[in-house]
C-alpha cells in the first residue's frame, strides 16, 4: 500500500494590509482587541477576488518550484465555505485554470477552519488506496466579503487568503488523524441567510440589528458566538490532539512543531497551557494577517519556514471552528517543499 506524503506547501494572501486602528472603531476597543488576540492588521481581498484566486496562485507557485507539473495531478480537493459558484465547485475552477488532465477525481467541501485537515485526510485515502498518485489540496476563504463593516467582534480579527498542498505517493511515515464534531453547535459560527433554509429577502434578511456588545450585523452577515466557540475549542481540541498523538505512538515531547488553526493568540495560548505544550514548538502567526480560516495553518508553516529552517520530522497539524468541528493529524514534513508566502 502506498504511503502518502505532503510534497509541497504554499500560501497566498492579499497584498493590502489594513491596520486594526484604521478600521473605524474606537481606539480603546482596537487596542484591547490587539492585546487579547495578537492581531494588529488584517488582509482583505478585493471584491473581485475569491478563494480560488488565492489557492490558484499558491498552486501555481508549487508547480513553478517543484518537480511536479499540473499534468501529473490526478486528484483535486477544494475546501471553502464561500465558493465561486453554488455549483460546480472550486475544484473545477482549479482544474480548468491549471490544465489538469480530464482523468481526475475532484471533490469540494464547505469546510472552513478544519478544511485543510479534512483535505489532507481525503488526499491520503486516495493515495493509499492507489486511486491517485498526486492530489492537489486547496483551502481558502474570503470571509471579509461576508462581514458587516460595523461588526467589531469579527471585523478586527478576520482576514482572507488561500493555501495549496501537493500530496503524493512515496512517503515514509503513515499520517494519523482524529476528528471531533458537534452539529448541535452549528449556529455558533455561521451565516443565517446563506442557503435554502433562509433565503435572502430584501427588507427582511438585510436589516441591521445591534447586539448587547454593540456589534452590528444582518442575517446575511457571518455570525460567531465567541464564548460558545471558545468552550468547544477548549473541551474538544485537547482530547482530539491527544487522540491522534496516541494513535501515532508519540508523546508531546516527540512533536517538533504544532501548526494549529490561527484563530487568535488568546485561543492558541489557552490551548498550549491546557495541554502543557512547549511554547517554542507552537506557531503563532496572526499578527499581520488575522484569522484567514482553514488555510491559516499552512500560512503559519510557510512564514515559519523562512526563519526557522528546521527539519520538522514530526509535525502536528490541527484545525477547529465552524461545525462545530475539530480535526488533527500527525505527519512528517521532512523533505516537504515549503514555499515563501505570496502577496498579491
Amino acid at each position: 500500500m502506498p504511503i502518502a506524503r505532503i510534497a509541497a506547501l504554499s500560501a497566498a494572501i492579499p497584498k493590502e494590509r489594513v491596520d486594526i486602528m484604521d478600521l473605524g472603531f474606537d481606539a480603546d476597543t482596537a487596542k484591547r482587541t490587539m492585546r487579547l488576540t495578537g492581531v494588529h492588521a488584517v488582509r482583505y481581498a478585493p471584491k473581485e477576488r475569491t478563494a480560488s484566486d488565492y489557492c490558484l496562485r499558491a498552486a501555481q507557485e508549487i508547480f513553478a518550484q517543484a518537480e511536479m507539473r499540473p499534468t501529473d495531478v490526478d486528484g483535486i480537493i477544494f475546501a471553502t465555505p464561500h465558493p465561486d459558484y453554488t455549483y460546480p465547485g472550486n475544484s473545477s475552477v482549479i482544474q480548468s485554470a491549471l490544465g489538469i488532465p480530464k482523468k481526475c477525481i475532484v471533490m469540494d467541501m464547505p469546510h472552513a477552519c478544519t478544511g485543510m485537515i479534512y483535505g489532507f485526510y481525503l488526499a491520503d485515502l486516495l493515495v493509499r488506496t492507489g486511486e491517485c498518485k498526486n492530489v492537489l489540496v486547496c483551502c481558502g476563504d474570503t470571509s471579509s466579503h461576508h462581514l458587516n463593516p460595523k461588526d467589531r467582534a469579527m471585523r478586527m480579527v478576520i482576514g482572507d487568503g488561500g493555501a495549496a498542498a501537493l500530496v503524493s505517493a512515496g512517503g515514509s511515515m503513515v499520517s494519523q488523524y482524529a476528528f471531533h464534531h458537534n452539529g448541535d453547535g452549528l449556529k455558533c459560527l455561521y451565516t443565517p441567510a446563506s442557503g435554502e433554509r433562509m433565503p435572502r429577502e430584501r427588507g427582511v434578511t438585510d436589516v441591521e440589528t445591534v447586539d448587547a456588545e454593540e456589534n452590528v450585523r444582518t442575517l446575511e452577515d457571518e455570525y460567531m458566538d465567541g464564548m460558545e466557540v471558545m468552550r468547544f475549542v477548549m473541551n474538544e481540541v485537547p482530547p482530539c490532539i491527544g487522540e491522534v498523538i496516541e494513535k501515532s505512538g508519540w508523546t508531546h515531547a516527540d512533536v517538533d512543531v504544532y501548526a494549529m488553526h490561527q484563530a487568535n493568540d488568546f485561543i492558541l495560548k489557552s490551548l498550549a497551557r491546557a495541554m502543557k505544550l512547549d511554547k517554542h514548538k507552537v506557531l503563532f502567526d496572526v499578527a499581520e494577517t488575522g484569522n484567514i480560516g482553514g488555510a491559516s495553518l499552512v500560512l503559519a508553516l510557510c512564514h515559519a519556514e523562512q526563519t526557522a529552517h528546521v527539519p520538522w520530522r514530526r509535525a502536528l497539524l490541527a484545525g477547529f471552528g465552524s461545525g462545530l468541528s475539530a480535526a488533527a493529524m500527525t505527519t512528517s514534513l521532512t523533505g516537504t517543499t515549503i514555499l515563501p508566502v505570496i502577496e498579491f
